[in-house]
């Protein structure tokens, strides 16, 4: 709401959420109460169509409270449980390779296409050149027939779902889940002056979701186990009328699993070699086939905890005259220890190459067993992180006037650097490379210690009788870091895979390992990249990683006598050592009206700006274009090549990195900063009625712009920018970025009227419906190193961008864009605008690098806008999340019937329709259902409904009609 006064003992975050639990009384009371859904009662939803089977719901929430007297009037408890059920079909419409050679009778790829045909790619392939991996994974025979388990690991898709796109393909798992929490309390009214409240939380939760919308086996989904216990006492101590003294403890522990259900599975026993041996990462390696959204295998093993949060916290309330004083502080021990992965199995993406007549498609190289990009993680990723936390508060709630009151306040806060156990963490020092604490350094950042935060708030009723009251308050608030912006960045890079105790080779030679972290992170290019598709086509006796048999090695690309495999450069991360903590700057204005005695109109503006929020760059990161050397563009351009080998020079950009001449086992290094900022702006209303005859309702309007340059450390398309010298470029429209959010809620009473069975009384209607506009998305192209920079392959990349000509509006995903499956795509030059603009960027010449991109990547057309791809060599110019998707539409209702036995039993039955209208939401491109990446398929397509893209069906929003039961007995 605005206007709200956020005062000193509030921290960190810029909201306050207070939480009550029920107390136990001197009366015997409690509650039972059943929710349920099933899929008769259920709509399909909008990519289930009637052809196929329903897609399961099945969700039951039950349990009961209850509350009672131990010694009457001084000791109570209450205690409650909840069970949670959830077996609910998950619908995903995504692309695979269709399984039928194209004409075949039932296939519906009418002609033969090796572009998208399993079997027509491999038919198109010379015998000679077929690696028995890939057609061992596809379940075909050397002569490219089906064997007796075709397609294998591959899912059967006749390309008959889609007319639109052969490709198109519904896995229709089924997430499966079910929790169980219990929690108990106690109050004791020791005295007039001392009273205690203890409080024990326990939760655990189980089951196998589809956390990821590339997923076609259930055997890759992932097996999730969660456990949470909470314990904390408080003790309130009021010696007179004037003070209040409030101690509270308590402690929270968490741990977490996240298992793809084969992780138990050597990789071997798929017929494959990887070269993996540590149990923890056995499992099938992720393979992506570019122009597919759908992968094979899975990418965890992730362990998070047991983690534990212990806290203190002292607040003393003082009375005097026309001030009320408060002030106290608060101790917090936090502590980490777990394992977060990435490509730890390993990551082979396939992709296509050249153009013309002799372009090979994705599933062509794939056959050939050329990749091109291979990832992974090595080594010993375990982590066992503490740090503490400290802060003083002191306010003053002052009433100045009848009229006026002013909050004043002051907060103090101290966050300690954090300790890993064994010292496996370090950083990067631009002086000395890479460097570990208890070696070279003795913590990854020194302290920040002025973390400072005014508060101020003042409210004036203009009047005097509480009619008109204006509200006005500003705040600093600091952001308390969490681990996983330290260690966890995209689940791969961090502090903790500083490869200090890596074999470090140089010119063939083995160079001193400053320290002992043997985790390492390898993207493979150049001629290690070509190891790596030579170990594919010869898996049988080359595992795929060699290296990651043995301890993490570094090298720069140079053979090493005695190794089987090249030492190709590391990925490393640091942090700034002046590092800062974040902090949101926030202010409101605030004006709120009684209209009547039930109707309130309040109107405020909120505003905010986030200073020095980090973010990772690279320091490393060559100069544009210096992939593209002479060489490389002559080649690109040579008429008689049809730009089939534009490639840039992968040695050449590892030399143009800043850091090659000092280091050159390095290629990314990806440093934590303080570059980033955000604003916030924001006009809010709201209309209030209460009880009007027994109407109630709340209409609420915001109209806002968010901007930000990342809107998170490495989600939500916010990883390393692909120019980290010029981060203020990537400045625009933040991904929560919502110019229009409309919501009206509505509960009626209906009049009563004594019957038989009550039966015309204890009636009520609720409703709520909520409209938004569209919210931002952006393309990011992962796949083509159009900049020559080699940066599309640092870990959590955000990609090439594109140049953008014509309205964005025109890239609206009206509908989802679902009937031509994402925006319109044209191979090479066969759209005639993108051919147009690529020459003219050419300067009008008939052969040049925007016309040899085009060829190779080709370009989207929508509504007279075009989407086409940078010319080789250049940064693409179109904007940050400039696209917007449709919006969101919703409205749901409820039907509740009170029945009262006794004066203290009554039951009430619940029915609740959610998306009543059954209106068809989409999901956001860019963080939807595929990613928005124009080098992917069905890009720009908003391909599943947002509960489904957000990996929450049902309990999530923009479902379609659901209809949930519901059964309360309250004593």
């Amino acid at each position: 709401m605005p206007g709200i006064r956020l005062g000193a003992l509030y921290s960190p975050d810029s909201f306050v959420v207070n939480v009550g639990i029920k107390s136990g009384t001197n009366n015997f009371h409690g509650s039972a109460y059943a929710f349920g859904r099933d899929t008769a009662l259920d709509a399909r939803d909008f990519f289930n169509p009637a052809a196929q089977p329903k897609s399961p719901v099945g969700l039951e929430q039950f349990g009961a409270t209850t509350g009672a007297p131990i010694i009457k009037d001084k000791l109570f408890f209450f205690t409650s449980y909840e069970g949670l059920r959830y077996n609910v079909g998950v619908i995903y419409n995504i692309t695979t390779p269709v399984t039928c050679a194209g004409g075949s009778a039932g296939c519906g790829l009418t002609t033969n296409n090796p572009g998208r045909s399993l079997i027509d790619a491999c038919n198109s392939v010379p015998s000679a050149s077929r690696t028995a991996l890939s057609l061992k994974i596809a379940g075909l025979n050397p002569d490219c027939s089906p064997s007796s388990n075709f397609p294998n690991l591959l899912p059967v898709n006749n390309g008959t779902l889609s007319a639109t796109d052969p490709r198109s393909f519904v896995p229709g798992f089924t997430s499966t889940s079910g929790s169980d929490n219990g929690l108990a309390k106690i109050d004791y009214q020791i005295s007039d002056h001392h009273s205690f409240n203890g409080m024990y939380f326990i939760g655990n939760g189980d089951g196998n979701w589809n956390d990821t919308a590339s997923q076609v086996q259930p055997f890759w989904l992932s097996y999730i186990h969660a456990r949470s216990q909470i314990g904390s006492g408080s003790w309130t101590w009021a010696p007179n009328s004037t003070w209040v003294n409030e101690v509270r403890g308590g402690y929270a522990r968490y741990y977490q699993t996240f298992f793809s259900v084969d992780h138990n599975v050597n990789p071997t026993t798929y017929g494959i070699n990887t070269g993996v041996t540590n149990p923890l990462y056995f499992g099938f390696p992720v393979v992506v086939l570019q122009g597919f959204s759908a992968q094979l295998g899975a990418g965890w093993p992730k362990v998070v905890g047991p983690d534990g949060v212990g806290q203190i916290v002292d607040h003393v309330s003082y009375l005097r005259g026309k001030h009320a004083f408060k002030f106290g502080g608060e101790a917090m021990l936090n502590r980490f220890n777990g394992t977060v992965t990435a490509n730890a199995k390993g990551n082979i993406r396939f992709g296509p190459s050249g153009s013309g007549a002799s372009a090979n498609t994705t599933l062509q190289n794939y056959f050939r067993g050329i990749p091109n990009r291979a990832q992974i993680l090595v080594g010993n990723a375990f982590r066992q992180l503490s740090n503490q936390g400290y802060a003083a508060f002191l306010q003053d709630d002052w009433r100045v006037t009848p009229k006026v009151i002013v909050n004043l306040g002051l907060r103090y806060e101290l966050n300690t650097v954090f300790k890993e156990d064994n010292n496996l963490i370090g950083s990067f020092d631009p002086a000395r490379g890479i460097v570990q604490v208890g070696q070279q350094i003795s913590s990854p950042f020194r302290g920040d210690h002025n973390n400072f935060a005014p508060r101020l708030g003042i409210a004036w009723d203009v009047q005097g009788n509480g009619k008109t009251v204006v509200r006005a308050g500003a705040s600093i608030m600091y952001e308390q870091l969490s681990y996983d912006v330290f260690i966890a960045l995209g689940n791969l890079l961090g502090l903790r895979t500083v490869p200090t105790g890596a074999s470090i080779y140089v010119g063939g030679v083995q160079q001193p390992s400053p320290g002992n972290i043997d985790l390492a992170s390898f993207s493979f290019s150049g001629a290690a990249l070509t190891s790596v598709g030579t170990a594919w086509q010869n898996n049988a006796s080359s595992p795929l990683f060699s290296s990651a048999t043995a301890k993490a090695t570094c090298g720069d690309g140079v053979p090493v006598t005695g190794l089987s495999f090249t030492p190709s450069p590391c990925t490393t991360a640091g942090v700034s050592p002046n590092l800062r903590s974040p902090y949101v700057g926030s202010w409101t204005l605030d004006f709120q009206r009684a209209l009547t005695n039930n109707i309130s109109l309040e109107v405020g503006y909120v505003g905010n700006h986030g200073v020095k929020l980090v973010q990772y760059t690279d320091l490393n990161q060559p100069p544009m274009g210096s992939g593209w050397t002479a060489a490389a563009i002559a080649t690109c351009l040579n008429p008689a090549a049809l730009y089939k080998t534009c490639k840039p020079d992968a040695a050449a950009e590892q030399k143009a990195r800043p850091y090659y001449s000092k280091w050159p086992y390095l290629n990314y290094i990806d440093v934590l900063t303080n570059l980033d900022s955000s604003s916030y702006n924001s006009l809010q209303t709201v209309l209030t009625a209460r009880n009007y005859h027994g109407l109630s309702l709340t209409a609420g309007y915001t109209y806002a712009h968010a901007i930000d340059i990342a809107s998170d450390n490495w989600s939500n398309g916010s990883g390393i920018p692909l120019d980290s010298t010029h981060p203020g470029l990537y400045r625009g429209s933040g991904v929560f970025d919502l110019r229009h959010n409309l919501t009206f809620s509505v509960t009626y009473n209906l009049p009563g009227k004594k019957s038989p069975g009550q039966m015309l009384e204890g009636w009520s209607v609720n409703s709520i419906a909520m409209l938004q506009g569209g919210k931002p998305w952006d393309a990011r192209d992962t796949g083509n190193d159009f900049s020559g920079t080699a940066e599309i392959g640092n870990g959590s990349t955000q990609g090439e961008r594109w140049d953008f000509f014509g309205n964005p509006k025109d890239f609206q995903t009206v509908h989802g864009l679902t009937a031509t499956n994402g925006i319109p795509f044209f191979a090479g030059a066969t759209n005639s605008a993108c051919a147009a603009q690529a020459e003219a960027l050419d300067g009008g010449a008939p052969t040049g690098l925007a016309q040899a991109a085009l060829a190779n990547a080709g370009c989207y057309a929508l509504r007279g806008s075009i989407l086409t791809p940078p010319p080789y060599g250049t940064y693409g110019t179109m904007g940050r999340n400039i696209f917007r998707d449709s919006g969101f539409r919703n409205w749901d209702f409820s039907v509740t019937k009170l029945w009262r036995f006794t004066e203290r039993l009554n039951a009430q039955f619940r029915v609740e329709f959610f998306n009543i209208l059954n209106h068809p939401d989409f999901a956001n491109p860019g963080r939807g259902v595929p990613d928005a990446d124009p080098s992917g398929a069905a890009f720009g397509c908003g391909c599943a409904t947002p509960d489904q893209a957000g990996q929450n069906p049902v309990l999530g929003s923009g479902g379609p009609r659901a209809t949930q039961l519901g059964l309360k007995l309250i004593f």
